[in-house]
């Protein structure tokens, strides 16, 4: 994610409780209830070009998203918003360790998004352990609705 223009651009300034953060910029910054931003990594990943060397850009990577829940003129309240759906069944887990495949009968469809297949040296490194907790002065920038994560996975 580069800086794009009229994209809101903060700081977390505290950590509120573990699904809640404030952020250091508000109503007199643009933004509005409901609006959404990504937690950054401090450190973007450079692209290379694999000839060369050459950094051709570098891509932020998130740590997490947040929503506007609470707006005061200098500061926003944000809380995690996204939730993961795992598939299950009405049988309790303990009876289908005894019955093979009855948790498959039962379980509902689901969607599995397509991911590329690459080996684990194309793999960028994860976030370091130390850089992947949520932090006061990590970086949150703004992002749409179905904007897709600038790290997959």
């Amino acid at each position: 994610m580069s800086n794009q223009p009229g994209r809101v651009e903060g700081r977390v300034a505290a950590i509120l409780n573990a699904r809640e953060l404030a952020i250091n910029i508000g109503r007199k910054h643009g933004v509005c209830l409901g609006m959404k931003f990504a937690v950054l990594a401090e450190t973007p990943l450079e692209i290379r070009d694999p000839i060369s060397g050459e950094v051709l850009d570098a891509v932020d990577r998130e740590k997490v998203r947040v929503e506007t829940t609470e707006l005061r003129e200098r500061i926003s309240i944000c809380r995690t918003y996204r939730v993961r759906t795992i598939p299950g069944g009405p049988l309790c887990a303990d009876l289908t360790n005894y019955v093979v495949g009855l948790a498959d009968l039962t379980r509902p469809s689901h969607k599995i998004t397509e991911t590329l297949a690459i080996g684990d040296a194309d793999m960028p490194p994860p976030l370091a352990e130390e850089e992947s907790f949520v932090k006061v002065g990590d970086r949150v920038a703004q992002v749409e609705d179905g904007q897709p994560s600038s790290e997959s996975g």
